[in-house]
Formats: C-alpha cells, structure tokens, sequence
C-alpha cells in the first residue's frame, strides 16, 4: 500500500463512530494540572514540595513496587512510566506514614537476606538513585525519609555515613556486635537472648546471626541480667523473709527478668536490680517512724498474722498509699515497714 494517509488507505469503506476514551485520568495527572493552573485549594504536605520532586519520587517508589528492586526506569515504555508514576503517587500523595508503609514493603520483598547486606541490596534502585544520582538536585524529603528507614532497621555503625548524613548514634546491634559491647561470648548471649524471648527458641546460628536488635531496649535488658539478683538472694536483698519473696513472686509484685513462660525461666529465676531496687526506693520514702509511739506500732509481719490480711495485699495498700505506714529508721526493707493493726483492720 502506497496511501499516505489514512483517507486514502481506507478507500471507499465509511468512517467508524467516534468514540470517547473511557480510560481514566491518572491521579498525577489531575494533581499537576490544578497545581499548574495555581487552583490547589487543599492543604497538602506536597504543597512545599517541586513538581520535579513529587513526580521524581513517585515514579521512582511505583517504578519498584511494579518491577522490582533492579528496574531501569528509562527503559520501561511509556504506559508502564505512567502506572508505575499513577501507583507512586498514590501512596506518595498520603504523607509520610504512607511511604514508610511502601519502603517497608520494598525491604522486606528484597532479595538480600544477609545482616550484612547493605541498603543498595535492601532498596535498589531507590538507595542508588538517592545515594548517587540526586546529588545535582533537591529530591526533597523522601531522601530523609528512606534515610530513617534505613537507620530503624540496619544495624549502622556510628560514624557512618548515610544518604549524606553522618549517623552519631547507634539504633541496632547486630549480634556480634551486641556481643562486643556487652561482653558476652556470642554463643552464650545467643542463648540468653532466647530465654529472654529476644531471640525465637528454634532460631538457627544462621538466622540468630541476621537479626537485629533495637539497641536502647536490648543492651539495658543485657546488662540487667549480668548483674541480677537470684531468687535465693532476694530475701536478704529486700529484707524480708522467704516465704514473703515467694508471696511476692506468685502474686507478680516482683516480677523476674525472664518471663515464667520463657524457656529456662524455672530453672533460674532473676530479677534485675533495678526493679528490686525501686520497690525499696518506695519503702524509703515512708515517713520515718516516731520514737514516741514505737511501742504502738508493729511490723508488717505481725500485723498480718494478726488478721490484717494478706500479706500481699497489705504491702499493696502501703505502696500505693491506702494504708498508712512507717519506716523503722533501724531496719532496712520490708523489714523495716511498720503499721498500726487496727488502722489497718479498719
């Protein structure tokens, strides 16, 4: 066929109907051209954002979530530039809560596995498009973005640089490194890290090996245990007898560092000093005790054999202020609680 347009090429056969285009605008689309036409009359978190920025991250972020970690976004054809820039948009057009949902999703379909995987491994072509290829222009608050994500789930070292950004602080421990700053061989903390449920009981060297750990929570728990009190110790620890720190434990009014549930947990019993410590804190702030009515008031122990009730729910009522009490200045702990009976039958 020689035609040179379509009138011709179609000879005598008549012209179809003309039909509307049922597609629909893309949200983005819609999005740049108000903000073209200056008709934006919505408070967005956008509104501070180029339109260079919005769509840049918006494609970038649809162009991974449809193609995956390794996509060439110069090489995709236009109809797949504008869904992966439509579905971009969408989430980026929410806020920020939303993009984190999107890079959690990106993270956890990476194919990198390895604890020492880096961020390129985690994010693809994300990291190195804001790693690298940026740097000439803004791309606006998405790099921030991604760089607290990175932060809140790697286990950065302190010095390092991220997204431009030195990072002074460290949020996550990997194993080894925990080990290094607790000072506990690695397979020994491996362990305690399962009886402290920080760790799942089936977990392989391998897999204990890639986890992360959020550094404000497990170095304190660590250190904790080091130097926890025994449940065969406790008794001298907070003055009081046997049988009260067994009543104690059972009613949950000391609790031990690792959960009852956890695995080991019968076998060793501990408690952080820290904890026993602020039950004695409470015991030292009662008011101290008269000489001149010594003789008027007795023990928590007597008292409670006595009839005042239950050991447990006395010392309650004591520490949170429902049963008036006194600190015998020559006693120390529980031992050292002394209440008037009647008061407390009243």
């Amino acid at each position: 066929m020689d035609e040179i347009n379509l009138r011709l090429a179609l000879g005598a056969a008549p012209l179809g109907e003309a039909e509307a285009v049922g597609t629909e605008t893309p949200e983005y689309l819609s999005w740049l051209r108000t903000r073209l036409d200056g008709l934006n009359f919505s408070s967005s978190w956008m509104d501070d954002q180029s339109l260079e920025q919005v769509l840049a991250a918006s494609e970038m972020l649809g162009g991974i979530l449809q193609h995956g970690h390794k996509v060439a976004l110069s090489k995709l054809t236009s109809a797949e530039t504008e869904e992966a820039t439509d579905i971009g948009f969408s989430i980026y057009s929410e806020g920020p809560e939303a993009i984190e949902e999107a890079l959690d999703k990106i993270r956890y379909t990476s194919p990198a596995k390895a604890v020492q995987a880096g961020p390129l491994a985690y994010y693809g072509q994300l990291f190195d498009w804001l790693d690298r290829r940026s740097n000439a222009i803004d791309p606006g608050p998405i790099r921030d973005l991604l760089r607290d994500h990175i932060v809140k789930h790697s286990a950065i070292e302190p010095g390092t640089k991220v997204l431009g950004v030195e990072i002074t602080e460290r949020r996550y421990h990997t194993l080894q490194s925990l080990s290094a700053t607790v000072g506990i061989a690695r397979p020994r903390l491996s362990r305690l890290l399962k009886k402290l449920g920080e760790i799942p009981a089936g977990a392989s060297e391998v897999e204990s090996g890639n986890m992360v750990f959020e550094a404000a929570k497990t170095v304190p728990l660590i250190r904790a245990f080091k130097t926890a009190v025994s449940i065969h110790d406790v008794a001298e620890y907070i003055g009081a007898s046997k049988r009260q720190v067994e009543t104690l434990y059972r009613k949950g009014i000391i609790r031990p560092l690792i959960p009852r549930t956890g695995r080991g947990s019968v076998r060793q019993v501990v408690f952080a000093r820290e904890h026993l410590d602020s039950l004695l804190r409470r015991i030292s702030e009662l008011p101290e005790m008269d000489e001149r009515v010594e003789g008027k008031l007795h023990s928590i122990s007597y008292v409670c054999q006595r009839g005042a009730g239950h050991f447990e729910d006395v010392l309650s009522g004591i520490l949170e202020d429902r049963i008036p009490a006194v600190r015998h200045t020559g006693k120390t702990g529980i031992g050292a609680i002394y209440v008037d009976v009647h008061s407390v039958c009243r």
